[in-house]
């Protein structure tokens, strides 16, 4: 029933709805904070109260706290992170995000428990426990929806994981609104029960991508069965699976050390790690906003408009991120996350320059930080957020794609964590001049390499994108053009080698 067989809207819906319910917990958990804020203070202030403390927390007690509550996150993902190649090349991508699935949804009937009990601890522990789950999905989701589309939708549906995100980000800030669920943090919290169920329920039935049966569990019956279920009965099925053999290699079951030295001794595996990394340093600065645009509009705004401008500006990043989703395999990769990274780090900084006018000049300016915020939003959906996070999987050979994405994730979950844990107590001691070095600098850098080093996948199998980087240490990326010879005749065929399995 939920077989696509190559049906292109079937497609889009199959993965679009996966994507959504298997990323639900993490765009939604994470944006609800934002407009229930002044809630959550409120409950753990309580909290206190209730055991024995009369006057609550002081504000810098509570700034701390909360700092932690949601930056934990990190330390979770982190977690779920290192877990991901063992799981994703040992049992497959479908078992993971089972898995991924049912964790997420116990973490929210734990996260749900914390508020009928009075117990900010709980929720504590509640969100280390849902964002392992995250981890786990997110690479478990990218690489599945990469090896069950063909290369000509390669680019769209790997998009789709982000926009979907997004998505959740816009129910999440707007469930939180004190108009909605946000002076009723229960309801607010265990309503994501409802999209856990849902994603275990879709994922029982899909099947195994096609390249982990062939390569990983060597059965070609099952995987020629997976092939149809996705991509439908087509002439040169067998020699899609004659050319996905050829990318099995004596490389499987490499021991996790000796992989890794791999990643770091290979010049291309090096190359693609650090683009990798440093796309997604470029966005680092969306999770703050995602936690504290609230609370930084409330300087210039009241309550009420500032959660109306935050989810302003959360839904105009869902609208950019559709329009991107159909632009990617049109424009390519390239010139679309260096344009918007310009754009983004530019919207950041008219945010610094208003919030500074309004404060010495004149209010009105105040108005600038709403429209730099927005800005901020569309630039990050449209292109930057959503490339940066699939980008990796899309420079790096089958044999390594799992760990090489999880390298990245690590190191950029560890990046948000150190960066998301000091933005509110540092904006509370230098206001939006914390800024400046916290995001502004590292992103101007990383733009500049990316110019220099950075190349085009669009239309590109993954084999032809990996031999360049190989090749060549100093090479114009500008001038690569995707191969539209090749892109026509095998659908989704990376003449790459297979990395198999990963033990630990």
């Amino acid at each position: 029933m939920l077989d696509p067989k190559g049906n292109a809207v079937k497609i889009i819906l199959l993965f679009g709805s996966l994507s959504c319910l298997t990323n639900f917990q993490e765009g939604y958990s994470n944006s609800y904070p934002n407009t229930a804020y002044l809630s959550f203070k409120d409950y753990i202030n309580q909290s206190y109260i209730d055991r024995g403390n009369a006057e609550g927390l002081r504000e810098w007690q509570f700034t701390w706290l909360w700092s932690g509550i949601l930056n934990v996150w990190f330390l979770g993902y982190l977690f779920g992170t290192f877990m991901t190649p063992f799981l994703t090349d040992n049992y497959g991508r479908k078992m993971s995000l089972l898995i991924a699935n049912i964790v997420s949804l116990i973490g929210t009937l734990v996260a749900t428990s914390s508020i009928f009990l009075r117990w900010p601890e709980l929720l504590f522990f509640s969100r280390i426990f849902a964002s392992s789950s995250c981890g786990l999905s997110f690479g478990s989701l990218i690489l599945f929806l990469q090896e069950t589309t063909p290369t000509k939708q390669r680019g769209l549906t790997s998009f789709l994981s982000e926009v979907a995100f997004i998505a959740t980000n816009v129910l999440g800030m707007g469930f939180g609104m004190d108009v909605i669920l946000g002076k009723h943090l229960d309801g607010l919290i265990g309503i994501g029960a409802i999209p856990g169920v849902l994603a275990i329920l879709v994922t029982l039935p899909l099947k195994e991508t096609p390249k982990f049966l062939l390569i990983n569990k060597n059965n070609r019956h099952l995987a020629m069965e997976s092939l149809i279920y996705y991509r439908g009965e087509r002439e040169d099925n067998e020699k899609v699976l004659e050319e996905m053999l050829k990318e099995s290699d004596d490389k499987v079951g490499m021991p996790l050390p000796r992989a890794l030295k791999e990643v770091f001794a290979r010049r291309h595996l090096r190359k693609a790690f650090i683009i990798g990394v440093l796309s997604l340093q470029i966005v680092v600065g969306i999770w703050p906003i995602i936690y504290l645009s609230t609370d930084l509009l409330e300087a210039h705004f009241s309550s009420e408009v500032a959660q109306f401008s935050s989810f302003g500006f959360i839904f105009a990043n869902f609208l950019a991120s559709l329009c991107g989703m159909f632009a990617v395999d049109r424009f390519g990769r390239r010139p679309m996350i260096i344009l918007f990274g310009v754009l983004n780090t530019l919207s950041l900084s008219g945010y610094i320059l208003f919030d500074r006018l309004s404060a010495f000049v004149d209010h009105g300016f105040s108005y600038g930080c709403i429209v730099s915020l927005v800005a901020y939003g569309i630039t990050y959906g449209a292109a930057l957020g959503p490339i940066a996070f699939f980008i990796t999987s899309e420079l790096t050979p089958q044999r390594f794609r799992s760990l090489v994405q999880s390298m990245v994730f690590a190191f950029n979950t560890a990046n948000n964590f150190i960066v998301g844990f000091v933005t509110l107590p540092a904006y509370k001691q230098f206001d939006v001049w914390s800024f400046i070095p916290l995001f502004i600098v590292p992103s101007v850098l990383c733009i500049v390499y990316l110019v220099r080093n950075m190349p085009e996948t669009k239309g590109r199998e993954i084999h032809q994108i990996v031999e360049h980087l190989a090749r060549t240490s100093s090479l114009d990326y500008s001038k690569i053009r995707p191969n539209r010879s090749f892109a026509g005749s095998i659908t989704a065929v990376e003449d790459d080698k297979s990395y198999g399995t990963t033990k630990l």
